[in-house]
């Protein structure tokens, strides 16, 4: 009989980070099943956290003026 072990851990399994040392978070959003397909096209989340890194606060958040 073979000594070679099956299974157990493997090196460079699992999801990738999307930033090294950044930690990140799931997030879930409803969408219709046309939207996700225009997502999926458009670049999915690598497309969606480039559209919100380049988008501008509102002012009334950068002043501290927000009534939440």
């Amino acid at each position: 009989m073979s000594e070679t072990k099956r299974g157990g851990p493997g090196r460079g399994q699992g999801r990738k980070p999307v930033k090294q040392g950044e930690e990140t978070v799931t997030l879930s959003l409803r969408v219709t099943t046309a939207q996700r397909e225009k997502l999926a096209r458009l670049g999915g989340a690598e497309w969606v956290r480039g559209k919100i890194d380049r988008a501008k606060e509102p002012n009334n958040l950068l002043t501290g003026n927000a009534t939440i």
